[in-house]
């Protein structure tokens, strides 16, 4: 195996714990605290470019994590090159404020959408 690479790496904005893994891939909306938290809809994959392969702390660049991506994420089939972690949402209205713990609710699911039309 290789190293393990620090989330950081990837600058998320939110992490979702305790899920099967990709499983994001098929979620459409969610909503993140309980009945009145705030609803956020996954527009589509999110393509990674070579700043996940630089280490924040240290600036030295690496081959990783995209050559591994590379070998089963490479799902836009308009484009070998885009290899997608995690997803893009936008939030319905105004949003909403977000706290680490909040609960996460998949309020509908469809196929993965891995580029704009």
């Amino acid at each position: 195996g290789r190293d393990p690479i620090d989330m950081a790496r990837f600058r998320p904005n939110v992490v979702i714990r305790g899920t099967r893994p990709f499983e994001e891939d098929t979620w459409r909306a969610i909503r993140i605290g309980g009945t009145r938290g705030t609803v956020l809809h996954l527009v589509k994959g999110c393509p990674r470019c070579k700043q996940s392969c630089t280490d924040q702390r240290t600036g030295e660049r690496h081959v990783e994590p995209l050559e591994t991506l590379a070998t089963f994420r490479a799902l836009n089939p308009r484009s070998a090159e885009d290899v997608y972690f995690g997803q893009n949402a936008v939030p319905q209205g105004e949003g909403g404020t977000i706290h680490v713990g909040d609960a996460v609710e998949v309020l509908t699911r469809g196929e993965p959408i891995w580029d704009a039309e």
